[in-house]
């Protein structure tokens, strides 16, 4: 009688933990950002057939978790932004990225980027240039300076 009860508590604990973290990753695709609210998708037909094809592994796998216009709408640009972002996508629960997803979603967004997102490229570098130049400018204590004539 008592493993009965206890294999019973253990199975109803098990169902009420599945359903938790069922309900965290449900409440994570329903949240909404303002990404959420722009265009869905992208006429791929003039990209690369490559590019094509990664754009279909995109849209199957990343739609499983949220709106594909979050992606697509979101100020990402960057090989190292899409980089950090697929990779932490990939870790989700039930995102069912693997290597060979993560690379195929990775190459597409950046791929992507250059074509639609040419001035936040162009933006994003300027602004990334301008924050070097003034970490690499020498400060009026810094000993490695040149001295002034």
């Amino acid at each position: 009688m008592k493993k009965w009860m206890i294999a019973s508590l253990a199975v109803a604990a098990l169902g009420a933990g599945l359903t938790l973290a069922r309900a965290d990753d449900d409440a994570a695709s329903t949240k909404e950002f303002p990404a959420d609210k722009g265009p869905d998708t992208i006429d791929v037909s003039k990209y690369p057939k490559a590019q094509q094809d990664e754009y279909k592994v995109f849209s199957e796998k990343c739609s499983k978790c949220h709106t594909l216009a979050r992606p697509i709408n979101s100020d990402y640009a960057l090989p190292e932004e899409w980089t950090a972002y697929v990779d932490k996508m990939r870790h989700k629960k039930r995102s069912g990225i693997d290597d060979d997803v993560q690379k195929a979603v990775t190459d597409f967004l950046i791929y992507d980027s250059t074509v639609r997102k040419k001035d936040l490229i162009a933006k994003k570098l300027k602004d990334k240039a301008a924050a070097g130049a003034k970490t690499d400018a020498p400060k009026a204590d810094d000993k490695t300076a040149p001295a002034a004539k």
